[in-house]
């Protein structure tokens, strides 16, 4: 609802229910009523999204709806990062964290993880806050797109151009050129992005 700014009632109607069945749901906390694999479906058709990982269950047999096999995604959480420093970063949490589908070459990867772009350094390049699909599972080489959260805890999104022994040549203009260096030591974590959504 929040992506696509819609209402309780705009995303019932969609799904083909009534609007107090959200709402319910959604105004009280402590609601005790668990939707049905069918009702979670229309929700999901209606938003135009898969069931959340979390709300699947785990059958015991194949799942199907009206004959069709439901299918099973990974979901992702969207990784919280900011270009700030850590001593002015908010502190604030806001609400429920935003969840993601895997990309299919991420669905068995352990290491993947979402995020969205914390600056506008790449703005030739990628919009601030575009969708970020990243993984730990290899090293980056030159010519990759990296997320590199500083031992100050910073973030930035850069296009590694090379490594050697002194750190990272990186490259956060375009056309490409070194105008960044950063050192092993200054790397509190690193991961080469393999996906970008713009929405």
């Amino acid at each position: 609802m929040r992506k696509r700014d819609w209402t309780a009632t705009d995303l019932a109607r969609r799904s083909g229910l009534a609007p107090s069945t959200l709402l319910r749901a959604l105004n009280d906390p402590e609601y005790r009523f668990a939707f049905s694999p069918r009702t979670l479906q229309k929700i999901a058709d209606g938003a135009g999204e898969p069931v959340p990982f979390n709300l699947r269950g785990k059958p015991s047999a194949p799942a199907t709806l009206a004959g069709s096999p439901i299918l099973h995604y990974r979901m992702l959480e969207v990784k919280g990062v900011s270009a700030l420093p850590a001593k002015v970063q908010s502190t604030t949490k806001l609400g429920r964290p935003e969840m993601i589908v895997a990309p299919a070459q991420l669905e068995n990867d352990e290491t993947a993880f979402a995020f969205r772009n914390p600056d506008e350094s790449l703005g030739a390049w990628f919009k601030p806050r575009c969708l970020m699909f990243a993984t730990k599972a290899r090293d980056p080489i030159g010519g990759d797109l990296v997320m590199l959260t500083g031992k100050d805890s910073r973030t930035r999104v850069r296009l590694l151009l090379a490594i050697d022994e002194t750190g990272l040549s990186l490259s956060k203009t375009m056309p490409a050129k070194e105008d960044e260096k950063i050192g092993f030591d200054d790397i509190g974590d690193i991961a080469v992005i393999v996906e970008v959504v713009m929405d």
